[in-house]
């Protein structure tokens, strides 16, 4: 998959400047992307991981500013899990993914969803503006079943 790079800094990439980001995602060439494009928007740290286990174990001892969150790991495992403890945590997160809609469990549904492939600018825009919000840890969720 090819991420396409941005071309010009957005106004929203300021917000990224001095933040901590992990990016869960199983795709190689995908993470180094983003992590190369986060550095670039001025991100202080930026932490890759490829399995769920990993990205709980991180966030056992690291708490990020925010995170970009694939549904589907290369170890099979669905991410909701890392999900769960993010909301608990209240840390901000977009999920990026390759997966349907459907496949998001309800309590994340108000989340950001982006469809891979997306375009780099998209998903640090993305990111920054979640980071701007007030995050809610409350198990509502914004519309109805």
């Amino acid at each position: 998959m090819t991420m396409q790079a941005r071309t010009s800094p957005s106004r929203d990439a300021n917000r990224l400047v001095g933040s901590r980001i992990l990016v869960v995602e199983d795709e190689f060439i995908l993470a180094w992307e983003l992590e190369r494009e986060l550095y670039a928007a001025g991100c202080a740290s930026v932490r890759l991981v490829t399995l769920v286990e990993e990205a709980l174990r991180e966030l056992r001892f690291w708490q990020p500013d925010g995170v970009l969150l694939d549904l589907r790991m290369r170890d099979g495992l669905s991410s909701l899990p890392v999900a769960d403890v993010l909301h608990d945590l209240g840390v901000p997160f977009v999920i990026v993914t390759g997966q349907n809609p459907d496949a998001v469990s309800e309590r994340h549904r108000a989340r950001p969803f982006l469809h891979k492939p997306c375009p780099t600018a998209t998903i640090l825009a993305t990111l920054s503006r979640i980071m701007d919000e007030p995050v809610s840890t409350d198990d509502q969720v914004s519309h109805q079943s």
